[in-house]
């Protein structure tokens, strides 16, 4: 039973969300940076109400919480190679892991709900509307998801399930077996946010990556899909120099390993399967909503010379 819409429809912390809405948007013109308050405000009112409800199932909890920044390059239509930086934690313990971005996470809690449904929407069509009058991107950045993806690592299960969004209107998972990745540790150190780390390498789904692992952080877990060495990993890249991950912090925490808010449909499929449908619909993504909606909504943008390079974090989908 999914407990989450009962817990934020009881909350009396969407009574006073409401008053700041109407307080904010009825009738005014407001400035960005009220925008963002607002915006931020209503998040941390659902993540209070969400943390201080009694729950009627207990799920379990982290030992370790620790934040990343997710560097990735990719290519967005005709803007041509875009860089930018992700949030992302993890919540580990002895027998799972919950890799994930809190933002995604706290809109996929206002999608679960009617009120966070109205409320959602709300907030988006004001930032368009400024964004309309301002063409000033931060307006649309805090109500635009970035990433759809969570990672959840089952150790007792020897699994890790993944989510991720699969195309237009399409979201899937598939599972994969633990310990795939084959690492060679060097005898190479350096220090990461104080912690002595010890370099290794690999070649895992096309991509050829260095981690850096702390040892005195004895868990075998890392950002992303990136695991089993000796220590935590606190910072990864790839070669070409399109992804890689930081460490931004790290702390003892007791929260929660909460499964995702089951608001969308995810299909079952196959890695491969996803990737697949997924740069499909990144490289055809007009021509495809056009065909769903009946719109003319221009022709896609083709990728070319250096943009033809930039791809996923995994690369072995076109074999």
């Amino acid at each position: 039973m999914n407990i989450f819409p009962q817990i934020l429809i009881q909350s009396q912390h969407l009574l006073r969300i409401k008053q700041i809405i109407y307080a904010n948007f009825a009738g005014k013109h407001i400035e960005l940076m009220k925008i963002k308050t607002v915006i931020f405000t209503v998040i941390a009112l659902f993540a209070t109400s969400y943390m201080s409800a009694k729950k009627t199932k207990e799920y379990p909890r982290a030992e370790i919480k620790v934040g990343y920044a997710y560097h990735e390059t990719f290519v967005r239509g005709s803007d041509g190679i875009v860089k930018r930086d992700i949030p992302f934690v993890l919540l580990a313990n002895k027998e799972q892991t919950k890799f994930y971005s809190p933002k995604t996470e706290y809109m996929d809690s206002l999608e679960s709900t009617p009120q966070g449904r109205a409320i959602s929407k709300q907030l988006r069509n004001d930032a368009i509307k400024r964004y309309a009058e301002t063409k000033d991107e931060s307006a649309m950045k805090a109500v635009v998801y970035q990433t759809f993806l969570y990672i959840f690592r089952s150790m007792p299960d020897n699994q890790m399930t993944v989510y991720d969004k699969a195309g237009s209107l399409e979201y899937g998972y598939y599972t994969e077996p633990l310990g795939e990745i084959q690492w060679e540790i060097s005898d190479s150190t350096k220090s990461v946010l104080g912690y002595d780390c010890v370099m290794a390498t690999a070649h895992y789904h096309g991509r050829d990556w260095t981690a850096w692992f702390a040892p005195e952080i004895p868990m075998q877990e890392g950002p992303w899909k990136l695991a089993g060495l000796p220590g935590l990993i606190l910072e990864a890249s790839e070669a070409t120099g399109q992804h890689s991950f930081v460490v931004t912090g790290l702390e003892a925490s007791n929260q929660e390993i909460v499964p995702i808010y089951p608001y969308q449909q995810y299909d079952k499929m196959s890695r491969i399967e996803m990737l697949r449908q997924l740069r499909n619909y990144r490289d055809h993504g007009r021509a495809i909503d056009a065909a769903g909606t009946g719109l003319n909504l221009g022709p896609d943008h083709v990728r070319t010379g250096e943009e033809l390079k930039i791809d996923f974090l995994e690369t072995d989908y076109y074999k």
